[in-house]
Order: structure tokens, then C-alpha cells, then sequence
């Protein structure tokens, strides 16, 4: 073996070292850090209740027009219907929204993760339109029904179309569709 071989062959054993290595401490660090996004969204949807939830569905696959349902929950006293919602199209990208349902009423609507920067536009109690709205009485929520806040029509899309996606999922699965309570 020529010195040059030998001198080549060392050089790419050190770096498969360095790189085994740098792949452990990446691992290492991920393990240590890693939150589990279910049971962060399920910490939420008690920490915003205050009402024990002991079974969460993944529902990632449930897709509507402009929104799609992420998590599913209902209480284990059967009072809450807890929803994390994601609209699409807003200006910073999706928007998450918790939505909370007592019965078919919405009760509470939270922010959630995005990355919009229009949120300083809207009046401070701008979910509070929702608040008390009976979704069983509507078949899908339109992004005309949203007037306060009308100055960002990206954002307001997107929001609506996060109502949207629990109203038609509430109707489906739940009010007329397979019960899960």
C-alpha cells in the first residue's frame, strides 16, 4: 500500500469518526429535548379548560378546504370538545387556533403557533365573535361570517378557515356523524 493510499484511507477514517460522533451528540441532544407535540397540545387543552383529558385522537389526516383539524379531545366528563385547528393562508403561513367546544357551543378560542405579524391590527376581543356560536347550527363557516378585524383578509381567511374545519368535523364525526363521546 502506497503512502498516499494509506494517507487517504486515514483521512476518511477520521471523518467517519467525526461524523459518528457528531451524529451521537445530535441524538444525544434530541433525546433531551424532544417534546412531543400530542401531549404538549394535550397539557394545553387542560391547562385551558381546567378539565381532565385522558384520551387524544391524532386527526393530522382530516383536511377541509382552507383549514384542517390537527388534534382531537374530548374530556373525560364529557363537557369539552377540544380542538387544535390549523388555517391555511394566512400571511406568516398557518395559523394554529385551540377551539373549544361545551356541547355544540364554542366556549373559548386561543391562539396558537404562527407567524403573523398582523395580530396588532385586530380589535383585542377579536375571538370573541366566536365565542357562543352553536356549530351545529351552521354547515360550514365562511370567511364572510368573520367582519371584525376585516383589515388583514389573508389572516381572516386563514382563521375562518379554522372555525371552518371544526364546525364540518363537529357535524361529520360527532353531532350526525360516528359519535366519539
Amino acid at each position: 500500500m502506497t503512502a498516499k493510499v494509506k494517507s487517504m484511507i486515514q483521512g476518511i477514517a477520521v471523518l467517519a469518526c467525526i461524523a459518528l460522533v457528531c451524529g451521537l451528540l445530535l441524538g444525544a441532544v434530541h433525546y433531551l429535548t424532544y417534546v412531543d407535540p400530542l401531549q404538549l397540545t394535550f397539557d394545553r387543552f387542560a391547562e385551558d379548560t381546567g378539565a381532565a383529558f385522558s384520551e387524544m385522537t391524532d386527526e393530522d389526516g382530516e383536511n377541509f378546504d382552507n383549514g384542517r383539524i390537527v388534534y382531537y379531545a374530548l374530556s373525560d366528563d364529557g363537557s369539552y370538545h377540544a380542538f387544535l385547528a390549523s388555517g391555511s393562508g394566512g400571511w406568516g403561513g398557518d395559523i394554529q387556533m385551540y377551539v373549544y367546544l361545551q356541547g355544540s357551543t364554542i366556549s373559548k378560542v386561543v391562539l396558537g403557533d404562527n407567524a403573523e405579524t398582523l395580530w396588532d391590527t385586530f380589535e383585542p376581543d377579536f375571538f370573541d365573535q366566536f365565542v357562543g356560536l352553536d356549530v351545529s347550527s351552521v354547515d360550514s363557516f365562511a370567511s364572510s361570517d368573520v367582519v371584525t378585524g376585516a383589515t388583514a383578509s389573508r389572516t381572516i381567511r386563514a382563521v375562518a378557515g379554522a372555525i371552518d374545519s371544526v364546525v364540518r368535523y363537529y357535524n361529520a364525526n360527532i353531532a350526525g356523524g360516528e359519535d366519539r363521546g
